[in-house]
């Protein structure tokens, strides 16, 4: 029989890696459980709503996310309106006019 000491290095010696779509999800369902957390702490810690505040906290973090998309298109078509401006102006004026 092996000893915890030889059985902790060689569960350390193991390298593990995760691709990107692992870790993207576990930090997703990280999410979700520190939210549901909150909302279960928020209506007193009743228990049997496990479920419901699990749902709950999965539709407003995919709302927040859906929120966060469009805002960040609507940035990134007025930075580009901006560029395309100076683009015009350096054409018809020269640079730094």
């Amino acid at each position: 029989m092996l000893s915890h000491n030889k059985v902790s290095e060689i569960i350390e010696s193991q390298v593990v890696t995760f691709d990107e779509e692992t870790v993207h999800e576990a930090s997703q369902i990280e999410e979700i459980l520190n939210l549901a957390y909150e909302i279960h702490r928020s209506h007193g810690g009743l228990f049997g709503y496990d479920l419901e505040d699990w749902l709950q906290a999965q539709r407003e973090l995919a709302g927040r996310n859906r929120a966060d998309q469009f805002r960040v298109k609507e940035t990134q078509r007025v930075d580009s309106a901006e560029r395309n401006q100076e683009r015009n102006c350096e054409q018809w004026f020269g640079p730094n006019n």
